[in-house]
């Protein structure tokens, strides 16, 4: 079978490819042995399965449910393959059934646990780790419970993103449906009484009908039609069709490039203080936390802090020589290094960052509404300006 992955090599870059593997397991292994960090593993689909890719997946949401199940009934003193055949039996997802039923068929030929999820595809390599670590301690009820505690706060996490973003994207779509209908339907009725002498007509005007041949509902279809085109050759093909990573561009922009490491950040470090409250053990905890960073400029910057980590340095030190870094970061770790409290203090900086993340959402988003009020104010006073003009002109054109 073939695998699309996605990976991290020690440096910190970011390594994408394909290999061949028997399983999902031999494919990780492959990878691990090369030294990389695997941060996504997929199996490419066969033309005979391509048919099924369109199938609902499993959302964070069921994950997030069956890990709350599951911690739930292991503290009701049920076994853990009682536990997911219970869940199995009642599970109403065709796809959730499926992942439980070969879990639940690993574990009952004698696999552990982490490696029964791990060979579904569905865990990610930090979520596996939980289990892992928990297994090996005889605490399994305590990793599932700390992985929904983590899934719940990345649900939470997007979800005050997209409420945030609700209506200035409704200020927008209203903003482009009402210049498609000025430039549809207004300006061409209006300069279609000119006949064939619009170079006759001032500039401005003749700039206005220009953008009306520009700004239509065909336009917008084409521009549609790409965008699904490239959504689905990124869906079919994850390996080889990439899309601009716009967070590497826009952390040069001062206005955003606090909001973008306030956000990475509050990711970073409830993910190392999820890691080290599951027993993770820090470098392996620092790794998959820096993995998760979407940023890659924050991630390039984070990813040699491992190697030092592991050369006997102190870690405040290390997170000190990061530009990147607010001096908080060192010296909180600083505290937390020396009373031997790392995840408290790791919980205290997700805090910390989260607040001020969703506080510079909330100043943005003040900012959003004026700002699309007079960009359109703009536009429609340009178009009324041009339409006075060009019939105050009107004696000067023969028509």
């Amino acid at each position: 079978m073939e695998f699309a992955y996605l990976t991290l090599d020690s440096t910190g870059r970011e390594v994408r490819g394909t290999l061949l593997a028997a399983d999902h397991t031999e494919a990780l292994a492959k990878l691990r042995a090369r030294g990389l960090t695997v941060t996504n593993l997929t199996k490419k689909a066969g033309e005979e399965e391509r048919r099924f890719v369109l199938r609902k997946r499993i959302m964070p949401q069921d994950l997030y449910s069956l890990s709350r199940e599951v911690s739930t009934l292991l503290r009701s003193g049920i076994r853990i393959d009682r536990a997911l055949e219970l869940l199995r039996n009642g599970a109403k997802k065709k796809e959730m059934k499926e992942v439980l039923n070969a879990v639940l068929q690993d574990i009952k030929a004698g696999g552990n646990v982490a490696r029964a999820f791990e060979k579904t595809g569905c865990f990610s390599p930090f979520l596996v780790s939980m289990i892992q670590v928990n297994e090996a301690a005889g605490n399994l009820q305590s990793a599932f419970e700390n992985i929904a505690q983590y899934l719940k706060f990345q649900i939470a996490f997007r979800s005050e993103i997209r409420n945030a973003m609700t209506y200035p994207l409704f200020l927008i779509f209203a903003s482009i449906v009402t210049f498609l209908v000025i430039f549809q339907f207004v300006v061409p009725r209006f300069f279609s009484i000119f006949g064939a002498q619009l170079e006759s007509l001032p500039l401005p005007a003749q700039v206005l009908y220009t953008l009306s041949g520009w700004v239509n509902f065909r336009s917008l279809a084409i521009l549609l039609a790409l965008g699904g085109i490239l959504l689905v050759a990124r869906r079919f093909y994850p390996a080889h069709v990439r899309l601009p990573d716009l967070s590497d561009r826009l952390i040069s922009l001062p206005g955003l490039r606090t909001l973008i490491i306030n956000l990475e950040l509050s990711r970073f470090c409830y993910s190392m203080h999820s890691m080290l409250l599951s027993g993770v053990e820090f470098l392996r905890a620092l790794r998959l936390s820096i993995s998760l960073i979407q940023n890659a400029s924050i991630r390039s910057a984070m990813a040699p802090t491992v190697g030092l980590v592991k050369e006997g340095r102190k870690i405040a030190d290390v997170f000190a020589e990061i530009p990147l870094l607010p001096d908080i970061v060192a010296n909180m770790v600083r505290v937390g290094e020396e009373s031997s409290s790392l995840k408290e203090v790791f919980f205290e900086l997700y805090s910390m960052f989260d607040e001020r993340f969703k506080n510079s959402v909330k100043r943005m988003l003040t900012l959003v509404e004026p700002v699309i009020i007079l960009v359109m104010g703009a536009v429609v006073g340009f178009i009324v300006i041009t339409l006075i003009l060009t019939v105050m002109s009107v004696s000067s054109i023969k028509l």
